[in-house]
């Protein structure tokens, strides 16, 4: 389960030399996925270790009681995205206790408001 995606255009977020290597080609998002991870705590949250290099993104793993959430920073054709993933045990959802969309929503919610919030951001829409 996962959010709205967050479009927006920044010169702030510079690509490190071959940090495509770590994810797939043409798949940059380190420095914004870092500064997310120290934006977080503004809004209440905690990111937990370094950022993860994934196939589609960098993923900033935040700290969450009932699942596994992120946060996916990602460059695009015209910018950078970022949204809010989250996945729980299958006992959990069975069970009727599927935390994700609540967390995820209120996750966002946060992501959003650093983004609204900082200079240099610009274009912000969702996608």
């Amino acid at each position: 389960m996962h959010s709205p995606v967050l479009m927006f255009q920044s010169s702030r977020f510079e690509i490190v030399a071959n940090e495509d290597k770590l994810t797939n080609p043409g798949i940059y998002g380190r420095r914004l996925a870092e500064w997310m991870a120290n934006e977080l705590p503004t809004h209440g949250y905690r990111a937990l270790g370094d950022v993860i290099p994934e196939d589609f993104a960098w993923c900033v793993p935040v700290a969450a009681e009932d699942c596994e959430l992120y946060v996916a920073c990602t460059s695009a054709e015209e910018g950078w995205q970022a949204y809010v993933f989250a996945d729980c045990g299958l006992m959990e959802r069975l069970a009727g206790r599927d935390p994700r969309a609540t967390v995820v929503a209120e996750l966002y919610t946060a992501v959003r408001s650093i983004l609204e919030d900082a200079p240099g951001i610009s274009y912000l829409h969702i996608q």
